[in-house]
């Protein structure tokens, strides 16, 4: 059975275009938190001003704040799937984002993994 392996430019593609994907979620979900908080800043002020009747800045209010919940809980599941991707990454391929990175010492690189993410989800 004659089985084809990739060539070392097809592992480098795929390398290269997972580091994009990474920073990619990175970088979206930055600009996500931005604009959230630009929004909360102006929303907050329109809310102060006597132009609404209190009803309906609460019901304003308690929807923006539902919602901003539920988009920084997604952010932070786009942000943990971009920080655990870079980790196995490295773990894999002793690189992260195109830096050296040294391997664990510990023989079990999962529970290593699986300390960080409890601690940066925690924090």
């Amino acid at each position: 059975m004659n089985i084809n392996q990739p060539s070392q430019e097809s592992f480098d593609r795929f390398f290269k275009a997972n580091e994009e994907l990474m920073r990619m979620g990175e970088t979206f979900s930055g600009n996500i938190d931005v604009a959230l908080d630009g929004f909360k800043t102006r929303l907050e002020a329109f809310l102060k001003t006597h132009f609404l009747e209190k009803a309906v800045a609460e019901m304003l209010a308690q929807t923006f704040s539902e919602f901003e919940r539920e988009t920084r809980t997604n952010l932070e599941g786009i942000n943990r799937i971009c920080t655990e991707g870079g980790q196995w990454y490295a773990f894999c391929f002793g690189s992260a984002l195109g830096r050296p990175v040294r391997l664990p010492a510990s023989g079990e690189p999962a529970q290593d993994l699986k300390a960080k993410t409890q601690t940066a989800s925690s924090s």
